[in-house]
Formats: C-alpha cells, sequence, structure tokens
C-alpha cells in the first residue's frame, strides 16, 4: 500500500482530515541525537545548580518557589515552540521544566499539608502540563507524574487499592479506541504511554517494598484486609470488558466458539489474577498493546507479565506446589483456548466445494 493510499483510507474513516503531509525531513543518526540530548542535560544542571546556589532562599517561601518554578516551565514551553525538532534545546527545555516542576511542588508543599488535597494539586498541575507543552517526552512524564499523584491521593484517602483499577480504566478508554489514540495521537498516545509507565510503577512499588507510598497509613483493618483483593478484582473485570470490547469491535457474534473461548479465558485469568499481584494488569497491558498493533505496548505486556509471574512465583506466601499447581492450570487453559481459536479460524477458512 502506497502513503496516498494509506491517507485515503484514514480519511475516509475519520481518522485524518486535509490533504496529505509533505514527508518529514530525514532525522540525525540515533547517536548524535543522543549526545545532543545528553549535552542538553548537562548543560541544564549547570544552569540549575548555579541559580539554586544563588537563589536558595527562594525555596523557603512558597510563594517564590511557586513563580520561579512556573517561569521555568514557561521557559521550557517557549524552547520547544521555538526549537521543534532541535534535541539539544529539547532536552534543556525538558531538564529545565523538571527542575520547574519539582520547584512547584515544594510551593505546593508549604500550601497544603501531605495529604490527598497536595497530591490532587500536584495531579492539576501535571494535568495542565500534559495539554499545554507540545513535546511528546514531557507530555509522557507529566501524565505519569498525574496518574502517580492520583494514586497517592487515593491511598492517602485510606482508599487501599482502587488506584491500579483507575489506571486501567484509564488505559482502556484511551487505547481500546483508534479514533482516540490515532486521531488524536499528538495528545493521546504520549498520554497512554503515560499512564502505562505509571501503573508498572504503582505496582513495582507495591510489590517491592515501597508500602509507605502506595499504602495508607490509617487505613480501617476492613479495608487493609480486603482492599488489595478488591483492587485486584477490579482490575480483572476491567481486562474482561477490554476483552469484552474487542470482541464486539471486531463483529464476532458472542455465540461463536471464537467470542466463548476469548471471554472463557479472560474470566479464567482474572480469576488467577487474584492470588497474583500485577498479573492482571500486565495482561491488560499485553492485550491492549495487540489490538492496537503497538509493539512498545506489547513488549511492555511481556516484560512486565514476566516480571510479575517471576515476583508471584518466588514469594514466600504460597508454597511453591501451590504456585505450581496454579501455573500449570492457567497454562493448560491457555493451551485449550488456543487450540479452540486454531480449530475455528481453520474451519472458517475451509471453504465447501458445493460453493465455491
Amino acid at each position: 500500500m502506497t502513503a496516498a493510499a494509506l491517507w485515503a483510507r484514514l480519511s475516509a474513516d475519520g481518522l485524518v482530515e486535509g490533504e496529505m503531509p509533505e514527508p518529514d525531513r530525514p532525522a540525525s543518526p540515533w547517536y548524535v541525537r543522543a549526545m545532543l540530548g545528553i549535552a542538553g542535560w548537562i548543560g541544564a544542571l549547570f544552569l540549575l545548580g548555579f541559580v539554586a546556589a544563588a537563589f536558595a532562599f527562594l525555596m523557603k517561601d512558597s510563594t517564590s518557589a511557586l513563580l520561579v518554578g512556573a517561569a521555568c516551565c514557561g521557559g521550557a514551553f517557549g524552547l520547544f515552540r521555538g526549537f521543534d525538532g532541535n534535541d539539544f534545546a529539547e532536552q534543556f527545555g525538558l531538564a529545565v521544566s523538571l527542575a520547574g516542576q519539582g520547584m512547584m511542588i515544594i510551593g505546593l508543599a508549604d500550601i497544603f499539608d501531605r495529604g490527598a488535597l497536595l497530591y490532587i494539586a500536584i495531579a492539576a498541575m501535571q494535568v495542565a502540563l500534559a495539554l499545554i507543552v507540545p513535546n511528546f517526552l514531557h507530555r509522557v512524564l507529566a501524565t505519569c507524574g498525574a496518574a502517580i499523584a492520583v494514586a497517592l491521593a487515593i491511598n492517602a484517602a485510606a482508599l487501599h487499592g482502587l488506584s491500579a483499577p483507575l489506571l486501567c480504566l484509564g488505559l482502556a478508554l484511551v487505547w481500546l479506541e483508534p479514533r482516540v489514540w490515532a486521531a488524536g495521537g499528538k495528545l493521546w498516545r504520549p498520554a497512554g504511554y503515560g499512564l502505562v509507565l505509571a501503573l508498572l510503577l504503582v505496582e513495582t512499588f507495591r510489590l517491592f517494598g515501597a508500602g509507605l507510598l502506595f499504602e495508607p497509613a490509617q487505613a480501617s483493618r476492613w479495608i487493609a484486609i480486603h482492599g488489595p483483593l478488591i483492587g485486584r478484582a477490579l482490575t480483572a473485570a476491567v481486562l474482561l470488558f477490554v476483552a469484552i470490547s474487542l470482541i464486539v469491535r471486531e463483529g464476532l457474534s458472542p455465540n461463536s466458539p471464537t467470542a466463548l473461548t476469548a471471554t472463557a479465558a479472560a474470566v479464567v485469568l482474572g480469576l488467577v489474577s487474584l492470588t497474583a499481584p500485577g498479573l492482571a494488569s500486565a495482561l491488560l497491558i499485553l492485550l491492549l498493546g495487540f489490538a492496537a498493533g503497538n509493539r512498545l505496548l506489547t513488549a511492555a505486556g511481556i516484560l512486565s507479565l514476566l516480571g510479575f509471574v517471576a515476583h508471584f512465583y518466588y514469594s514466600l506466601h504460597a508454597t511453591l506446589l501451590e504456585k505450581s499447581g496454579i501455573l500449570a492450570v492457567t497454562g493448560l487453559c491457555l493451551l485449550a483456548a488456543w487450540f479452540a481459536l486454531e480449530r475455528d479460524s481453520g474451519a472458517s477458512r475451509t471453504v465447501d466445494p458445493g460453493h465455491a
């Protein structure tokens, strides 16, 4: 398929509009871009170190910290707009923006006590930066920061276990519908990647010892005991919702063998994930990446799936015999689903000679 034919097909589907754009100018080799990016970070760090040493007194006043931080973010915005495509300027602007965000967070921490209000304010700031600053990597990091701040706010409000399913729902809303991540790709694609990064960080921090960050300090005993299980059940429900939505999107009959097999596999994996933290989140990323044809998402889902399965197998909350049995049953269910899908697809490709 030529570029013109592809553009015509996308235009007919309502994913693009107008004339086909001119081809982009050839990009610099990756090693040149990497060196320019490193040089930008080094220059920005030296500049910020000088500013921090010269204006350390600004950190003691919340208003001054907010104003200086906002000025840094404004300068980064100007760099992104004025030097689009310049790797040195973009990385320099990214470092300046991150430093400005740090100063703004310090100012907000002086205004709000540590708690849900502080994290909500940080999330609002990050969302505004993601909407305003037109840079892909900056939007990824800002979205990730906003999502982590929301997770911290949820747990500070003693709603243990709800952060992961909420992030999974956001992932489904972004990556499930092609008209979202394709038509509005400049905003929603980096936002989708930021949500993936935030989800993996939240799940990893919870599993590997950062409980003080993602667990409420004053949760009730009932929430402390049942909250994680409820969160994993809601995440499994999101996984089942995505599987059913993809079945409907592909135009399959609900009673077809393929639809029934896919739904049963999603239910089995959701039930298994109740005893394996992080498993449903990794499967959701993998499923969305495969449905969107996104290799980066698919790779992230596979790697995170391997990591969470390894953590489940080597953790000490159950015996190795029990874990081996769970993994064996899951593998048999997946093999049975694969066999049923292959058989159904093979039958659909067979042509009756009388109707050829």
